[in-house]
């Protein structure tokens, strides 16, 4: 599967969002900002912190805040 494995392009840090139902967004960002903007990209609506994930070199694990 995809979502289970980064993604992002050289440069970019491998991160995921939770979109409920519509499963997960993939995303490639420089920081948990800019992966949130780039949720909010695709969503269409205010991405939560809460939802977000980033890959830590072996599985996808929650963002500390």
């Amino acid at each position: 599967m995809h979502h289970n494995r980064p993604l992002a392009a050289p440069g970019l840090t491998s991160y995921r969002y939770d979109n409920g139902a519509y499963g997960w967004v993939m995303i490639g960002a420089r920081d948990h900002e800019d992966a949130l903007r780039e949720a909010e990209r695709s969503i269409s609506r205010l991405a939560l912190i809460d939802r977000l994930q980033i890959w830590d070199g072996a599985q996808y694990v929650p963002v500390e805040v």
